[in-house]
């Protein structure tokens, strides 16, 4: 019990730094992911690709909702002020978002190696029922491994204070067989999607580089450049998190290891903000729509996609 409370301490230098990123992760991923949101019910046409992209933007949404009330939370001291029922929701969007946006992006992955390595596959001809069946599956999944983020005990009250403080990263230090089940299913799931999006990546680079495929084509380029965003992505927003979670709970809670472990959460927050490149990448739509807009700006003079202007 003495990790837990250990834990549980306030961490002022942390959370004054951790302010600013949080205000600016919320600045930037809300316009691009409303702006996306947009693209796709309006402009874009329905495809199973699109289908994936939908849910990613609504799995940034998800963790973009509880932002502001992390923020909160920091500015007045780490003290939660809207009832446990409400720090367990957010733990839990925040979570659910974690687990989706791997998913999502695992399987953008796998959808970009066969459409460019295996282009007659069946999988290239995936109707958006089918999709839609797919990503249906996913939620459940995930919505379910999230649940005993929900259902732990996340709200406690702060040593000689009146304050209340919210963990959402508890499960990391709670001690109990069943936690510790919970969270090495995070890192398995973690290091699965990391080596599906890596194998991706690996498969098509070689393709590209190789004789068959000399002066490849500007959308093969352009798979080659989205795999390897997505495995930055999850080197840099995905793995720290699950990483210093698990040193947490397999070693003593230590002042280095919580500002790691903080430091890991803002960096699995921004996956919301950065998600706007591979919406360029995938959708020709918003990438059009972002070049009209700095075209008529006079800022740059770039070339519309050949297949949004058939459809105009």
């Amino acid at each position: 019990m003495s990790n837990i409370t250990a834990c549980m301490e306030p961490q002022t230098l942390v959370s004054s730094i951790l302010k600013p990123v949080y205000i600016l992760e919320f600045i930037f991923g809300l316009p691009g992911n409303v702006f996306a949101l947009w693209i796709l019910f309006f402009k874009s046409p329905w495809k199973a690709c699109n289908v994936y992209l939908f849910c990613l933007v609504i799995s940034d949404l998800l963790l973009l909702t509880g932002l502001p009330f992390h923020i909160d939370y920091l500015f007045r001291g780490e003290d939660w002020i809207f009832g446990e029922s409400f720090c367990r929701l957010i733990a839990y969007i925040i979570s659910v978002n974690y687990s989706a946006s791997m998913a999502f992006m695992s399987i953008l992955a796998v959808d970009r190696f066969f459409r460019i390595l295996h282009p007659h596959h069946r999988i290239c001809r995936t109707s958006v029922r089918q999709a839609v069946m797919l990503v249906t599956t996913v939620w459940l999944v995930v919505l379910l491994l999230r649940l005993p983020t929900a259902l732990s005990v996340v709200l406690t009250p702060q040593k000689n204070s009146s304050k209340l403080t919210c963990h959402g990263f508890l499960s990391w230090t709670w001690p109990s067989v069943q936690m510790r089940i919970y969270n090495s299913v995070q890192l398995i799931e973690a290091l699965f999607a990391f080596a599906l999006v890596v194998i991706c990546f690996v498969r098509v680079s070689c393709h590209v580089n190789g004789r068959q495929s000399k002066g490849a084509h500007r959308r093969v380029k352009r798979a080659v450049r989205l795999l390897l965003f997505l495995v930055i992505m999850f080197v840099l927003c995905f793995l720290p998190k699950v990483t210093f979670g698990i040193f947490l709970q397999v070693l003593s809670c230590s002042k280095i290891l919580m500002v790691c472990f903080h430091a890991s959460l803002a960096l699995a927050y921004m996956n919301s903000a950065l998600d706007s490149v591979i919406y360029c990448h995938i959708n020709a739509w918003f990438r059009d729509t972002l070049k009209g807009k700095t075209n008529s700006l006079g800022l740059t003079k770039f070339k519309m996609s050949a297949k949004t202007n058939r459809k105009r």
